[in-house]
């Protein structure tokens, strides 16, 4: 698994969310989620900061505790 990837499973987890409910939040489809996770897909830019949005963060912090204390707060 790629860093990004990891990264974005590692704040998706303990956020308390599967993939499928980080889909219906953000609008992306799970099974690019899933990619992403993997380090098998392309994503753009904005993928990226959808995601790290519907999870309360922005994507250069993702894996920071300050994000992750947001986000199990917005759960």
């Amino acid at each position: 698994m790629h860093r990004v990837g990891q990264t974005f499973a590692d704040a998706r987890a303990e956020a308390g969310l599967t993939q499928t409910q980080l889909a219906e939040l953000s609008g992306v489809h799970q099974s690019c989620l899933s990619r992403l996770e993997q380090g098998n897909g392309n994503a753009t830019i904005s993928t990226l900061e959808t995601v790290a949005a519907a999870m309360g963060c922005k994507i250069e912090k993702i894996g920071r505790a300050s994000c992750r204390e947001r986000v199990l707060e917005s759960v």
